[in-house]
């Protein structure tokens, strides 16, 4: 038998072993699952930040591009979704009503910065290249990447470790099933907006 100081070692070891999947999942697979092209976007913004350094106004403004694509397309119906899904089963397993309030001001802090990246690489388009507002570009790319990668493993460590100890295989379907369809949803209004 181990002891808990060793075997919290353990699992912490294992953990990082096989991907960062921890070995204790007992129903949540699926949900983390679905959310590993939100951590997998990430690289677009490291990327973009990059190519404003380095690369030539071309590559740099599709780098920027393909930045703001996971944003807009990936993250931010992602984030929606889970404020009518996600996050209303954790504020009913800690009954309390906006338990996931924190979570639900980063989303729109990102959300805020998306829309200045936006604005910026809009200006970068029509003036000289991205280099002219790298010093606006760089903290947005790299504050960006920083904040949302907190705010995945937050969500991760603590809100899926929550529904794994308390929830259903079938509940976490549902859950899974829901932000799918309003992701879904939204991307659908996002490219019939002219």
């Amino acid at each position: 038998m181990l002891s808990g100081a060793v075997s919290g070692r353990l699992s912490v070891a294992l953990h990082a072993v096989i991907g960062g999947y921890p070995l204790s999942d007992r129903v949540v697979g699926p949900l983390r699952h679905s959310r590993q092209p939100l951590t997998d976007g990430l690289r677009a913004l490291q990327l973009a930040a990059t190519a404003v350094d380095s690369a030539a106004p071309p590559a740099a403004l599709a780098a920027l591009d393909a930045a703001a694509a996971y944003l807009n397309a990936t993250f931010l119906p992602a984030a929606a979704a889970e404020e009518f899904t996600l996050y209303i089963a954790v504020d009913g397993l800690y009954g309390a009503i906006d338990a996931t309030g924190v979570m639900r001001v980063q989303h729109a802090t990102i959300r805020a910065m998306a829309g200045d990246l936006d604005k910026v690489v809009t200006a970068a388009r029509a003036d000289t290249g991205p280099a002219a507002y790298r010093e606006y570009l760089l903290p947005l790319l790299h504050g960006l990447y920083a904040l949302i990668r907190a705010h995945l493993e937050a969500e991760d460590d603590v809100y899926l470790a929550l529904l794994d100890d308390h929830v259903s295989e079938s509940q976490v379907g549902v859950i899974v099933d829901n932000i799918e369809r309003i992701v879904s949803a939204r991307r659908e209004a996002s490219t019939a907006r002219p």
